[in-house]
């Protein structure tokens, strides 16, 4: 009986989705929901369905009902379970909540919020990952704090999605785009999330992708070379031209700045797309440092053609971030290296060029345009 008057509630906020909010309509008609005890919410999602434990409604009226089931259909729509990609899950649900509170303070007719729901204006118009940084920046471990404006914490709704990412994320992208296109015809909805949208169906390149054409198009020779095969494939009988190296070793530094948003699983699936891509040459040098207010070249950690990529694990910094360090230190290796690769969120300030060639991986979008004179910039999100 509890189940059958749960679901009358559920259709009837859908049915007034379908005049008021259609794309919200076509999600909540489209996704599975799975009735079953959760660990923290009444809805949560892994992004392809929606978990629900009807023993959470106690005390939740109508209006508080739409707004959470808004909420969670909205993490769906924004695919925050598929963008957390190994982030610290606290901090990335506290991220999405806020982007989302942020995103139905601007709608109409989508229930009642009470003090849990997380409005903070200096969030307006910032991605969930701009967010995300933002918040991991403040905490001191990385973990994530209570603070004045949400003294409860984080909802915790937002399961990171496992399996074949790929294959669930096509199906989800087509139902978003049939979800918004019903809801450009109705014509209402709101400019913030139309852009939100726009952001995450634009077709994207992974980085390994940038990094291969970047790394090609400046140390190897465009044409193949059957004098050095590709190893790769020898094991099955294939022999595959190599790329010809036009330097005798390719060296090079990657600095990482441990004030940023940044765990050590996302590291070391950077440092695996750079090991697949520098093997590509016979011969090479691989140089690790962190930095903050200072380069910890005590801490470094180097590799080369005939070891493995190493298990790396550096420490979290004090949240300061200094680029002159970095400068002093590139000039003064400038003529041992081939190139530097500053991996960052871009919050330091910069006014000169390293003395070497340099790329610099931002996690911020907006701070891509301030380190185009200063060197090669690729905007990265792992």
């Amino acid at each position: 009986m509890a189940t059958i008057f749960f679901n009358d509630r559920l259709e009837k906020i859908r049915v007034q989705f379908l005049f008021d909010h259609p794309f919200l309509s076509v999600l909540a008609l489209s996704i599975p929901h799975k009735y079953q005890s959760n660990p923290h919410m009444l809805f949560e999602t892994d992004g392809v369905s929606i978990r629900v434990d009807e023993s959470k409604t106690l005390g939740y009226d109508d209006g508080r009902l739409k707004y959470l089931y808004a909420h969670v259909l909205l993490h769906i729509l924004l695919k925050h379970p598929f963008r957390m990609k190994g982030r610290d899950k606290p901090i990335w649900n506290r991220s999405c909540d806020i982007v989302i509170g942020l995103l139905l303070s601007d709608f109409q007719r989508v229930g009642s919020a009470d003090d849990e729901a997380i409005v903070i204006e200096s969030f307006r118009d910032k991605s969930v990952e701009e967010v995300y940084n933002a918040l991991y920046r403040e905490s001191d471990e990385g973990e994530g704090q209570p603070s004045d404006e949400n003294p409860t914490q984080q909802k915790m709704d937002i399961i990171e999605h496992e399996g074949d990412t790929k294959v669930a994320e096509e199906e989800l992208d087509a139902l978003i785009i049939q979800a918004m296109g019903a809801a450009r015809k109705q014509g209402n909805i709101p400019a913030s999330l139309l852009e939100m949208f726009d952001e995450i169906t634009k077709p994207s390149i992974d980085l390994h992708t940038l990094l291969h054409a970047y790394m090609s198009e400046s140390f190897f020779d465009k044409e193949s070379d059957f004098s050095r095969p590709n190893r790769r494939f020898i094991h099955q009988g294939l022999y595959l031209p190599g790329y010809r190296y036009d330097r005798n070793r390719l060296s090079f530094f990657i600095f990482l700045d441990r004030s940023m948003s940044i765990t050590h699983a996302v590291f070391s699936r950077f440092l695996g797309i750079i090991d697949t891509i520098v093997r590509m040459s016979h011969d090479f040098e691989v140089s690790l440092l962190p930095f903050d207010e200072r380069v910890a070249d005590e801490e470094v950690v180097r590799y080369d053609a005939q070891g493995i990529l190493p298990s790396i694990r550096f420490a979290k910094g004090n949240g300061g971030t200094q680029f002159t360090p970095v400068l002093n230190y590139l000039n003064l290796h400038a003529g041992e290296k081939n190139l530097a690769i500053i991996l960052s969120d871009g919050y330091f300030t910069i006014d000169k060029a390293p003395a070497m060639q340099t790329l610099f991986l931002l996690s911020e979008k907006k701070n891509l345009k301030r380190f185009e004179r200063y060197g090669d910039v690729i905007y990265f999100d792992l």
